[in-house]
């Protein structure tokens, strides 16, 4: 309709004379400039809808894949984009099968070693063998149940047999069996409680002793000699909050998210000449996660590395 109008704008101008001629004529251009403009920003904006459609499907795609969800194909767009979507699927269920694959034989792997080294704990014990050769069995059989533990969360399957608990009868075993080792170390071990007037949290205990055990052995490998190690539980209305609190120079403070990978390395220690592989904060995180509490690395007032736990006293069952 507006080009007719142009033309019918443009043939009345050349059909005038003089200077009303001339004017005619260059209105007539300006409205048929005007008119060529908008049928360029009407075809131009029905294109960038098109294409800007197809980019939200894109993006929305590559976010599935990065958030591990479904990706969502449309069979209705233009074959580019949807052989491109079929392909983050292909993409995206690949990763998936060999990320279920990788969990699923850390968790075998963990079971099969189980047995090994349990009956090579007992034939240690049953000799008599002194701490220093018993120690580095025993040191295996807790980081084979700690590649259990995260392996069994990252899968969903940490079980969870949930009783009532003394948080302070837990740390005080925790200090009791690392005692040896922080002696050995030079480490002064310490213990701060505060009873609690309600009754007494619905954990699993074996659970929550090796979160703690997890955690003071990673504060021994990091604190020197002469340095302390304070554990602390406290309650905090319906929850407890457990604390490790170790003396500088602990762990730099400022990588303390990485700290929770399950195979994050640091060799902060000089004398280190090669890195230390340590599975505690993964396994503290996953026991953590499987009792709906939360777990946080912070700087502490000892100066070194604080790890604060938070478990509800009673956690929700699944």
């Amino acid at each position: 309709m507006l080009a007719l109008l142009a033309a019918g704008a443009l043939l009345a101008a050349l059909s005038l004379s003089g200077e009303t001629r001339l004017a005619a004529q260059l209105l007539a251009i300006g409205v048929v400039m005007l008119v060529a403009l908008g049928a360029v920003a009407i075809v131009g904006r029905g294109f960038a809808r098109r294409h800007a459609a197809l980019h939200a499907r894109l993006l929305a795609a590559t976010e599935a894949v990065g958030a591990r969800e479904p990706v969502m194909l449309d069979e209705t767009a233009p074959f580019e984009v949807a052989q491109g979507l079929r392909n983050l699927a292909r993409i995206a269920d690949a990763r998936e099968r060999t990320e279920r694959s990788r969990r699923t034989w850390l968790v075998a792997i963990a079971e099969e070693m189980r047995v090994p080294v349990e009956a090579l704990v007992a034939a240690a014990e049953a000799e008599g063998a002194s701490e220093a050769r018993l120690q580095p069995v025993v040191r295996l059989a807790r980081i084979v149940e700690d590649l259990r533990a995260v392996a069994l969360a990252d899968l969903g399957r940490l079980p969870v047999a949930l009783a009532p608990t003394d948080p302070g009868a837990l740390m005080r075993n925790a200090g009791f069996v690392a005692q040896p080792l922080a002696d050995k170390a030079g480490v002064a071990l310490e213990l701060t409680l505060r009873a609690a007037s309600g009754g007494l949290p619905r954990w699993d205990g074996a659970q929550i002793e090796q979160l703690l055990g997890a955690l003071i052995e990673h504060s021994l490998r990091y604190t020197p000699r002469g340095g302390r190690i304070l554990l602390g539980a406290e309650p905090r209305g319906g929850a407890w909050e457990l604390t490790v609190d170790d003396s500088a120079p602990g762990v730099d403070i400022d990588l303390a998210q990485q700290l929770f990978e399950p195979f994050y390395r640091a060799a902060d220690l000089p004398e280190e000449s090669l890195t230390h592989l340590s599975l505690a904060f993964a396994t503290a995180q996953a026991i953590v996660e499987a009792h709906h509490g939360r777990i946080e690395a912070s700087r502490s007032p000892l100066g070194g590395l604080r790890v604060a736990v938070v478990l509800p006293g009673e956690p929700p069952v699944a």
